[in-house]
Formats: C-alpha cells, structure tokens, sequence
C-alpha cells in the first residue's frame, strides 16, 4: 500500500480506512451484481436474486472511510451500474440529436456521471457510518434519493424482481420502494454477518430477524394476494374482452412511406384469423397521420393531403373500436396566408364504429428526445442543427374513453413508467392502453427494462394495461404482474389476447408514495444530525480480510 493511499489523521487521533484496490473493487463488484441482476441478464439467465446481495460489496468497502472518500466509492459504483445498465441512452442520444459518435459519447458520459450523483450521496452517508448497525440510518435516505432524485429513467433496485411472484405482490402496499428496503435490508445483514465473522462486532441477531421476517411475510402475503386477485377476476369472467395487438415492426423512416398500408393489411390478416375482436391496438407513430385539433372543426377530420388516403378506412372498414398513434396539429394562417403547423402533438386516436371516441394529447414527453426546456428560448441556427429533437406542444389532461361498459384511459410510451402519472390515470379505470415505439432505443436492454417497469407500475395500482408496441413485446399485464402475449421482439407479429378489465383498489393506490417521502425526510434528518467519526482499520488478519469478502 502506497502512502499516497492513506488519509491524514481525522480528529481525535484516528485514522480513517485506506482507499485500497480492494475497497475499490468491492463498489465495482456491486454495481457488477446489479448489472447481473437487471433485466437483460436476470430473466434470461434467472441472476435477478442476485438483487439481494448487490450492495453488500459497497456497504463493506465505504463503511467508515469518511465522507469523501464514501462519496468517490459509492459514485464509482454508480457509474459502473448504470453505465453498463442504460447504454441504450447513449444509442437514444445518436439518434434523437445526430450529433455523432463522439459527441453522443461525451453526452451519455456526463449522463452517467449525473445519475450516479445519488450513488455518491449514498456512499457519502456510508462513509460516517462507525459500525455496521448505522448502515440502517442509512436505509431511508437511499429510498428517498432513488425515488425522488430526477432521473431520465424512473428505476428501483428491487425492480430487478419484477418476474418474481411471490415477492411482486407487495409492491401494491408500499410501491417498489418496498423492495428496494427489503434489498437493502438483506445486504445489511450480509454486511453485519461478514464483520461479525471477522470479530469486529456483534451477532447481527436483529437484522437477521428483520430480513428473515420481511422476506417470510413476503412469501407469504404474495401467494395470500394472487388466490384472492384471481379468485376476483373469476367472479367478472363474463366481461372478459378480446384484443387484437398489431405490432408491425417498421422503421420509423419507413413508417412515413408506408406504415398506414402496412398496418392496414396486417389488421386484416389478423381479423380473418381472429374475427371476435372487442378492440384493435396499433403501437405509437404508426404514420404520424396528422389530425387537425383546432377549435370550432370535426376532431376527426384530418389534414386535407392524408384525408383521401386514411378517411374510408378510419370510418368504414373494420367497424370496431381502435387505438392507433399519430400527430395532432393546430393550424393558423402563415406568412402567405397558407395554413402553416402552429402546435404539433403526440396522440392517442381512440375510433370506435360511428365515429365517436376520443383524442389523447401526450402529457409527459420524452426528456431531451420530445421536449427540452428552454428549447424556444435558443437561437434558431442552434435549433436547425439538432433537427431530429421534437419540441412537442403537451397535453394537461388524460380524458377517460369508453368501450362497452369499461371505461380506460391512454398512456403513450415513457407516460407508463411514471409511478405518479400511472397512479392517476389509473383512478377510475377499469384498464389502460400503452402505445410506444422503442424502436429509437435498438435491440437493447432498453426492450426488457421498459416492461419490467411496466410490471411494477400494473401491480402498484392494480390495473390491467394493455401494451402494443412497434418493436415488442406486445401483450397484457394483468392486476397480479403475469405478462400474457408472445414476447416476440424486433419482428412483426398479430395476435389476439384476452383479459378482464379489473381494477382492484389498491393500499399504494389510495395512498401514493408516502413511504418514498417519508424515508427521504427521515434520510435527511439523520444525514446530518449524525456526527459519527471514520471508524479504524481492522488490525486483526480476519477481519482485514473481512472488509470485502
């Protein structure tokens, strides 16, 4: 060990904990179990309870070195899990800005750099810690820093165990926030283990109780949950309805050619095979068929230049119930009197037989992809450089629309991952659609991360959602987290599903995310009212050896 690895003595005489390689490959290792335990690699290869243990690495090595040198070891594992675990933003940055390799690359880097902020905080409060027992202090603020910090991606550590059962179901009681406690709690326990083992402290004999207990009540209350949600979904298998998913797998270039033509034909093919269909869905953007939205005209008259081509088919030809994506516009005279494009807008088309239905006006755009703050107020030159970044007009409602005696309300993409926004629009709906093109992120684990949280935010409120999208997988979540559909992905694929449209009230759902505000207020106020100092180096070899095991 070099001497340039050593701290100065802190007050009182002590000495803090080394910076060794060990400690630093002890929060690599930790955002290397979290990496294992994502989607991508834990459903496919069953690593998902790795979740578990992911950060019993990082609360050994920081534990006690002192509050920057906490900060640099939880950052370092940070930016090693999500620089690992979100690389689809940096392919989503190529292809929203066309800037670059390069430049995409220096962009998603000061990206990563931002979301690990929370990571160094977390390995901050560790660094106070004197003893294994303080980590608990440190729980709440994690819970809070995780919910509430504002990332481009909403994600929760136990999310990981979103293809778990047993463990899901509790999600409808204090959100996702709940899992992340109980991960957290069981790598503490691993951590108090380890030193125990090393002689440094006591039997963790109170953890231990704590995490065996949460993680009983867990299986028991899953199973308990599932019988008496099925058992509800029998008691209304006489509304059962019947879905037809058009998933036609275009590139988005090619969409503007020809993706009406191709939608069209495979519905037809789909509705041969399948004729008993309550609804038809089509995935967002399907040929930014542009609405006119303007006051004072027929909603559903389109732009004069795509009225011949879409009108018959919209009105006439299949006589049920749609929902497809496309542009909604405003129109207002321009500089030569012509109609120009005033406001432009993501939508939702709800079509039903008559020509009743409704329009949705997405709420909440993709950040920096559909809307970047302050995007009006930059010079135009800078503007017309990044062409391929929207700057969408938003909605300020989700009206809710009726199909036979069930009543929904539309989601369009990155809307549905929002625990808030889905708890909202959940009030008062029997299901909710999810339109969404992935097709921007690639085949990446964009794909499985975006339905994993899908998962979750269907189990917190207890809400069917149907989602069709370009790239897949298409399919229903139903009240308990089952995914029902192919998981055909980076293909076209039609197929039918059926569900029962059953929303079941829900402790999260009438509550929101009082544990996630709760835990951050409580975080804060023992961040810095401790006063803990760095705790010294073990001098036996046992418990030397115990600092990463």
């Amino acid at each position: 060990m070099s001497s340039s690895e050593e701290k100065p003595p802190v007050p009182g005489g002590e000495r803090a904990p080394r910076l060794s390689r060990a400690r630093i490959a002890g929060a690599v290792l930790s955002g290397v179990l979290g990496i294992l335990s994502f989607p991508i690699f834990g459903r496919a290869y069953e690593l998902d309870l790795l979740i578990f243990l992911a950060l019993f690495p990082l609360l050994l090595a920081a534990q006690g070195v002192g509050k920057k040198r906490g900060a640099l070891l939880g950052g370092i594992c940070g930016m090693t899990f999500v620089g690992v675990s979100f690389t689809w933003v940096g392919h989503a940055i190529s292809e929203f800005t066309s800037l670059g390799t390069i430049l995409s690359l220096v962009l998603y880097l000061l990206w990563v750099c931002y979301e690990a902020v929370p990571w160094a905080i977390l390995g901050l409060a560790l660094g106070r810690c004197r003893s294994t027992p303080q980590i608990l202090l440190v729980l709440p603020l994690w819970i809070g820093l995780e919910h509430y910090y504002p990332r481009l991606w909403p994600w929760h550590l136990g999310g990981a165990l979103y293809d778990r059962s047993w463990f899901l179901q509790c999600v409808d009681l204090l959100g996702a926030s709940g899992l992340t406690a109980l991960v957290f709690l069981t790598s503490a326990t691993a951590a108090g283990f380890v030193r125990w083992r090393g002689g440094g402290e006591g039997f963790p004999r109170w953890r231990v109780a704590a995490s065996m207990g949460l993680l009983l009540a867990c299986c028991v209350y899953g199973p308990m949950r599932l019988v008496s949600l099925k058992h509800m979904e029998q008691g209304r298998a006489a509304d059962k309805l019947t879905v037809g998913f058009v998933q036609g797998f275009l590139d988005p270039m090619e969409r503007r050619k020809s993706g009406l033509r191709t939608y069209i034909a495979e519905t037809r093919e789909l509705l041969e095979l399948s004729p008993q269909v309550d609804l038809v869905l089509w995935p967002e953007g399907v040929d930014w068929i542009p609405l006119d939205l303007g006051p004072g005209v027929d909603p559903w008259r389109l732009h004069p230049e795509n009225a011949e081509k879409t009108g018959r088919f919209m009105r006439d030809e299949f006589k049920l119930p749609m929902v497809f994506g496309g542009a909604g516009v405003i129109l207002a005279p321009g500089a030569q009197g012509a109609l120009e494009i005033d406001e432009s807008y993501n939508i939702a088309v709800y079509l039903s037989p008559g020509g009743s239905g409704g329009i949705y006006r997405k709420n909440h755009p993709v950040p920096f992809g559909e809307s970047v703050p302050g995007w009006d107020l930059l010079p135009e030159s800078w503007r017309q450089a990044f062409p391929a970044i929207g700057n969408l007009s938003l909605g300020d409602d989700n009206p809710p629309m009726t199909l036979g005696k069930s009543t929904f309300r539309n989601l369009i993409c990155y809307e549905a991952v929002l625990p808030e926004y889905v708890r909202q629009s959940a009030i008062g709906s029997d299901f909710l659609v999810n339109i969404t093109e992935d097709y921007w992120y690639g085949n990446t684990a964009h794909i499985p991360q975006h339905l994993s949280v899908l998962i979750l935010r269907s189990v917190e409120s207890r809400i069917p959602v149907l989602r069709c999208t370009n790239v897949g997988p298409s399919g229903i979540v139903d009240i308990t987290g089952e995914f029902h559909g192919p998981r055909v992905i980076w293909k076209d694929h039609s197929f039918t599903e059926s569900f029962i449209p059953v929303r079941v009230e829900s402790f999260y759902s009438s509550w929101g995310h009082w544990f996630p505000l709760l835990s951050l207020l409580l975080g804060v106020l023992l961040l810095y009212s401790s006063r803990g100092k760095p705790v010294a180096e073990p001098t036996s070899a046992v418990g030397a050896g115990a600092e990463i095991c």
